[in-house]
């Protein structure tokens, strides 16, 4: 399986998840995403989903008002709920649109082209689905696929800080 495809690659795991790169922009208008992004390997992105991740971006959009109102004595309140939203509201809104919504992942500008994308798409949909722990999801994933049959032996077209060609390497 030189060439990966959406469909014959993850058989519908991924199915109501967009995915977005993680242009400038997007930075720009949700600060934690440039944090989470900072680290080289780190290729995809989410946000936590169901349940517990509406109560998290809940209670973030709430101490993000709370936050404001602290803030509005010194600078104003137009301007403290301009900046509290901005820092750490952009992320509950984020948060509680994936818990109640579509699932939404993010990937890095250079991986949105890359051919190993729906792994990461992949990777990212078992997170979104419940699964926590980054080494269940990298066992799930062997499971799936392999170095050989996804032609990883040699390929230039694969950046060298992509931890996908690693992990499934590992033993």
């Amino acid at each position: 399986m030189s060439s990966l495809t959406r469909a014959s690659l993850n058989g519908g795991v991924t199915r109501g998840m967009k995915v977005v790169p993680l242009t400038g922009l997007v930075k720009l208008a949700v600060p934690a995403l440039f944090i989470s992004s900072l680290p080289r390997n780190a290729i995809g992105f989410s946000f936590e989903r169901g349940r517990f991740g509406a109560f998290c971006g809940g209670l973030l959009f709430a101490a993000s008002i709370l936050i404001a109102f602290i803030l509005a004595r010194e600078v104003g309140i137009i301007l403290a709920l301009t900046l509290a939203m901005w820092l750490m509201g952009g992320s509950s809104v984020l948060m509680i649109y994936n818990a109640t919504a579509r699932s939404l992942a993010f990937v890095k500008p250079i991986c949105a082209g890359c051919r190993l994308r729906p792994l990461i798409e992949e990777h990212e949909a078992i997170h979104l689905g419940g699964v926590v722990e980054d080494g269940v999801v990298w066992r799930e994933m062997k499971k799936r696929h392999s170095w050989e049959s996804l032609s990883l032996d040699g390929d230039p077209n694969i950046c060298s800080f992509c931890p996908i060609p690693k992990r499934l390497k590992e033993d």
